[in-house]
């Protein structure tokens, strides 16, 4: 059977409901990553960088606002953003911010006494030979998964000596997170009853602000030809820094986005709020699902709400996840699921009631990609990574290839296109025969790591160097053929959207939209 034939007849969304070009939700109109829209991109990107058509007014990233896509629902742009600011206040507290402010990185005890111990007493070395030290002492000492997550670390701690602050004393801080202080005073004589140093007390009072994070649930919409607002709904809601970048879905008239403790229910037209429920968390990264009646979201657990009034129709605690979204999977046997890539494992739920109908080897922040009888997800499980799964007779998903390799970070999400898989995170692109696992082609020690690519006109788009630019691959099985590279500061952990060949990215204090047509 041909794979074009493979593609399932039922949408994510009603197309009918969709404007030929739209980018209307995560991952596209079809959850996939591939675009319907026939605007064609440019062959090749302008010697001068791309054409800028518009840019946005400020809005917040990363602590301050998530790394939430921007999507495209006819002329409007929609971007859901848990919008933090700082004011002044008595109290003190200890953040993520505050401890990245500190490089605090968790380990073990035992790595943790032997990295102090190490710390204090490396040998008196300078340049060259200080560092043949320490990175050799990484080999010897961390495992491969921990030489890629923390052995760049670890050798700044050695570089740092005995002025680096004590892993005991960032661990004591890092406990109390989320627990804040009265005032200056009190948070002061923690300390002192916690046995700080000196020294070390000085520095955390100096790294904890006199001012907390208050935060509202926002959702913007912006004219797509000029970028300028067309309406802000805003709500207040709970600080959850970086955690909240659920992206939003604009389906039949309405937007849904999943902020910091509520999912949202806006009028497209308006932004007049039609219905909140509460999630149950705190800021998800996962975006809704919207299918049929129901809205679909990985909130701590997979959940189902009412599309009419948001309603909690079912949960299923045995999925528990919060970060890759929900994919909805329609192989030949008719039999309709809810797929979700949980924490450590990969689900598939009925989506009438939410019954668990089989688990799978997965897990991770990747959202799988389904086309027909066959899904694909990209997970850092040993032995799992980049994976095909083909649905049986009997109802469960059977594994026939997976390619696994060790990286820092199992987050991009994977494309299927004319049978073959499409993954550029993870420190490589490649193209995979979906059939037969058959590598076509693998470029290794490209910096594409954590977003999302789209595909669109018969090309790759793809963020790399954490969105400082953006890479343009030919998509064909033929030979890896790199088109065009360009620069667009974009925010590395968000994905761009695609509709009528302008191109909107999200950068770290607005959206910016680039056109991609050729030039006439």
């Amino acid at each position: 059977m041909k794979f074009a034939a493979l593609v399932s007849t039922l949408s994510f969304v009603n197309l009918a409901s969709v404007v030929a070009g739209d980018w209307n939700q995560w991952r596209g109109p079809e959850r996939n990553g591939v675009s319907q829209d026939t605007t064609p991109i440019a062959d090749a990107f302008p010697k001068e960088g791309l054409k800028k058509v518009w840019e946005s007014e400020f809005i917040p990233s990363n602590e301050y606002g998530g790394h939430a896509s921007p999507v495209v629902s006819g002329e409007r742009v929609f971007l859901s953003v848990v919008w933090h600011e700082r004011v002044a206040s008595e109290t003190r507290e200890i953040d993520s911010e505050v401890m990245q402010t500190l490089n605090f990185r968790g380990t073990t005890p035992e790595l943790e006494k032997k990295l102090e111990e190490t710390r204090m007493n490396a040998p008196k070395l300078r340049g060259e030979k200080f560092d043949e030290w320490a990175n050799q002492w990484v080999k010897d000492n961390l495992n491969e998964k921990e030489q890629i997550n923390i052995g760049s670390w670890v050798v700044s701690r050695f570089k740092a000596g005995k002025n680096a602050i004590g892993l005991q004393w960032l661990k004591k801080m890092s406990d109390r997170q989320g627990k804040p202080f009265a005032n200056a005073a009190v948070f002061t004589k923690w300390l002192d009853d916690e046995g700080f140093p000196a020294d070390v007390k000085e520095k955390m009072i100096s790294a904890v602000p006199n001012t907390v994070k208050v935060a509202q649930d926002v959702i913007l919409c912006l004219d797509l030809a000029s970028g300028k607002q067309v309406w802000k709904y805003a709500k207040l809601g709970k600080p959850s820094g970086r955690n909240s970048s659920s992206t939003c879905a604009v389906v039949d008239g309405k937007v849904y986005a999943a902020l910091s403790t509520e999912l949202i229910c806006v009028d497209e037209k308006d932004g007049k709020l039609v219905w909140a429920a509460p999630l149950g968390m705190s800021g998800p990264a996962a975006s809704p699902l919207i299918m049929g009646d129901h809205v679909y979201m990985a909130a701590g657990l997979a959940k189902a709400f009412s599309k009419a009034d948001g309603k909690l129709v079912w949960e299923q605690k045995q999925a528990k996840s919060n970060t890759a979204s929900p994919t909805w999977w329609q192989p030949s046997n008719g039999k309709a699921q809810v797929v979700i890539n949980g924490n450590n494992a990969l689900y598939g739920l009925n989506p009438a009631d939410g019954e668990l109908l089989w688990t799978a080897e997965g897990g991770s922040q990747s959202t799988p990609v389904t086309s027909g009888d066959w899904l694909v997800l990209y997970s850092g499980t040993e032995g799992v990574g980049l994976r095909a799964y083909q649905m049986q007779t009997n109802g469960k998903p059977k594994a026939e290839w997976s390619k696994f390799w060790m990286t820092r970070r199992y987050t991009g999400s994977p494309i299927i296109h004319e049978g073959n898989v499409y993954l550029c995170c993870g420190e490589k692109h490649q193209c995979i025969d979906l059939a037969t696992g058959t590598e076509k082609w693998v470029v290794n020690e490209v910096n594409s790591t954590i977003t999302s690519p789209l595909l669109a006109d018969g090309k790759l788009l793809v963020y790399e160097n954490n969105g400082t630019h953006l890479r343009m691959v030919k998509a064909t099985n033929s030979a890896y053929e790199q088109l065009g590279r360009a620069k667009t500061d974009a925010l590395g952990c968000s994905s761009p959207a695609i509709a009528n060949g302008k191109f909107i990215v999200r950068q770290k204090d607005k959206l910016v939209c680039f056109d991609l047509r050729p030039t006439q």
